[in-house]
Parts: structure tokens; C-alpha cells; sequence
């Protein structure tokens, strides 16, 4: 080996370690640390607690809401929305999960890794599915580490592999959330609205605007993008040491994460009753708020599947002012989280049981042990 071909060798291992060093902001699977979100620096026992009665709380506010919603009602919805939405909801999933093979390969490229695209998509679609309905503190980020591993990622690999798809996911959430405070229509309910009002004692009552909620997120997406371009050095905090991606990469993170949460949001839009959606009632843009605040509680407090948080915030933003919509809105929230979340978490498990069958043998390293 030459001594140039060691400098290089050296350098990239310096940069992956770098890289990995970083805390994800989705679960660490190797450490047990799960970021510093709502549930805080807890004990371990501590957080899990916390995490169901975030759970308990949200099946409460969501059986407050159904209050009076019978059964015969949701029936409805699911009599008055035609065939052909149901069918156009299972293809956007489908596109939507074929989508989601880009995280994966954003962050496999950053790290000059070589895996097959079919693995690739399998790590993919198996890693959200399961994250999906699990949570990333139960499944997720756990059946990725064991996928990965065996086909011969390191731990520090794996770690650094979840900080990029965690970096991908925010950036399109935001990108999306700040387009659409700012440049769409949004038809908030008056009780969320009021949730964007606090007191103060130096200004006193302060409402939050929607167009400033959207210059907030787009000066976090900007933020990124100037630093991807002009900082080319390891940047370092105190223990945390991160490496930006390149301008290019950065871009793709953009598209892969924007297209994955308008897919979502249009699967989700397809299946409300079509008396309740249009310009003037219930839009596109409203349903895309919605669904990014149901990821963000979600990801935030580690519930999993966003169990009761997902139905409660949808419900929230999405009931029409009439009684008589409730039951179909209803209906499009469980069919949602039956075609969106179920059906691709029982293919996944399939193709997991499938990888799990095979022969190879997961990676062992010195960083195993950490």
C-alpha cells in the first residue's frame, strides 16, 4: 500500500468517526441514548414510563374528541368514499415506500459504502415500516442495525448511517412546514389557532403568526445549506464533532424528504370523504400541516407508531365545523393508519424474516461494545 492510498484510508475513517460522534437525533440502538427530546435524560425505565403516559394522555384527548361519534357514522365514510380513492391511496404507498429506499441511499453514499440498490431498499422500507408502527425506540433503528450489520456495516457505520437519515428527515419536514405557512392557504381550526397564542410578561399576549412559524423553518433549511457549501471542516462541539455532507447531497436529503412527506399527506388526503376537501374546506395544504405536526410530536416523544398522538392531532386539525363529518373524518384516519402504516409493516416483517434466513454473519468491531 502505498503512502498516499494510507493517507486516504486514514483520512475517511477520520471523517466516518467524525460523522458518527455526532447524537442522532433518531434513537442511538448501540447505546440506549435516546437524544435529548421531551422525555428528558431520564432513566431508562424513567423514559418508557413517560413515553405511555404521553400514550394514555392521547388516547384520552382522542376519546374526548369521538365524543358522540357513533358507529353507523364512521360507517358512512367508509359507504360515500368511492373504491378508486382507496386504490389511489395503496399506490401512493406504494411509490411513497419506494421513496423512502432515497434516505438510505443518501447516507450509503456519504459514507462511500457499496451495497446492492435491492439491499439498499430492503434496509429502507423494512427500517420505516417497522419505525412506522414500533416507534424507532422498539423497532426501527433496531432492525436496522441488525439488517446492516450483517451485510457488513460497523457499529460506528450504523451510527452515522441513522444521523444522516435523521438530518434528511428534518430538513424536508421543515422545508415543507415553512412552504407552506408562508406561500399556501391554511384553514387552522380556531382551537388550534388559539395554541398559537401565549402570554408574556415583558410583550404580553403574543400570537404567533403563520407566515413567521414559516421563515422560522426555512432559515433552519437555508442555515444548513450555507453550512453544507462553505464549511468543509469538521465542525466541532464540545464532545460532538460533525462533518456536512456535500451541496449535492444536501439537495437530494431536500427532494427524498419533501417528496416522502407529500406523498404521505396525498395518501392521507385521498381518503377523506371528497364532501369535506376542496379550496374552501379542508386543503391539501392543511392536511400536509397536520401530518408534519403528527411526525413531529411523534419523533419528539418516541410514542410508537405515534400511537393516539397521530389520531388526536389529525382529528384535531382535519373536524369540519359539522357534527355530521366527524364520523367520515373518522374513517379516513383508521384506513390511513391501515394502508399507510399496517400493510407495509406486514410486508416488511416478511422481508426481514427473509433477511434474518440467510447466511450472513453480522459484523463484529471494538465499537460493539460501546
Amino acid at each position: 500500500m502505498t503512502k498516499s492510498e494510507s493517507d486516504s484510508k486514514e483520512s475517511a475513517s477520520s471523517e466516518l468517526k467524525d460523522f458518527a460522534s455526532v447524537e442522532p437525533i433518531t434513537p442511538d440502538v448501540t447505546s440506549g441514548s435516546y437524544g435529548r427530546t421531551i422525555v428528558g435524560r431520564l432513566g431508562e425505565s424513567g423514559k418508557i414510563t413517560a413515553v405511555f403516559v404521553i400514550m394514555a394522555i392521547a388516547f384520552w384527548f382522542v376519546s374526548k374528541k369521538l365524543k358522540g361519534v357513533t358507529w353507523a357514522q364512521v360507517e358512512q365514510g367508509f359507504e360515500i368514499l368511492p373504491t378508486s380513492h382507496i386504490i389511489v391511496a395503496v399506490l401512493l404507498t406504494a411509490v411513497n415506500y419506494v421513496i423512502l429506499t432515497g434516505y438510505d441511499w443518501i447516507a450509503i453514499r456519504y459514507l462511500k459504502k457499496d451495497l446492492p440498490l435491492r439491499k439498499i431498499m430492503a434496509g429502507a422500507i423494512v427500517g420505516y415500516a417497522s419505525g412506522n408502527v414500533l416507534g424507532w425506540l422498539f423497532g426501527g433503528n433496531i432492525v436496522r442495525y441488525r439488517m446492516y450489520s450483517k451485510w457488513g456495516f460497523s457499529t460506528f457505520e450504523i451510527i452515522a448511517l441513522v444521523s444522516i437519515l435523521s438530518i434528511t428527515f428534518w430538513l424536508g419536514l421543515f422545508l415543507l412546514a415553512g412552504v407552506s405557512f408562508l406561500a399556501l392557504p391554511i384553514h387552522l381550526p380556531p382551537d388550534v389557532a388559539e395554541m398559537l397564542k401565549f402570554e408574556s410578561k415583558l410583550w404580553g399576549e403574543v400570537s404567533l403568526s403563520q407566515h413567521l412559524l414559516g421563515v422560522v423553518f426555512l432559515s433552519c433549511v437555508f442555515a444548513y445549506l450555507i453550512s453544507c457549501a462553505f464549511i468543509r471542516r469538521p465542525i466541532r462541539f464540545k464532545e460532538y464533532t460533525l462533518s456536512l455532507p456535500p451541496v449535492r447531497l444536501s439537495a437530494m436529503q431536500l427532494l427524498v424528504s419533501a417528496g416522502d412527506f407529500l406523498l404521505a399527506t396525498a395518501t392521507l388526503y385521498a381518503l377523506l370523504p371528497p364532501d369535506v376537501v376542496g379550496p374552501d374546506k379542508i386543503n391539501f395544504s392543511t392536511v400536509l400541516i397536520a401530518y408534519l405536526t403528527a411526525q413531529i410530536c411523534a419523533v419528539l416523544t418516541h410514542v410508537p407508531g405515534g400511537y393516539g398522538l397521530l389520531e388526536a392531532i389529525l382529528l384535531t386539525f382535519l373536524e369540519g365545523p359539522e357534527a355530521d363529518n366527524k364520523g367520515p373524518i373518522v374513517c379516513a384516519v383508521i384506513l390511513f393508519r391501515v394502508i399507510y402504516y399496517l400493510v407495509p409493516f406486514a410486508i416488511a416483517s416478511v422481508i426481514f424474516l427473509v433477511n434474518e434466513a440467510r447466511s450472513e454473519k453480522p459484523v463484529s468491531d471494538v465499537a460493539d461494545g460501546i
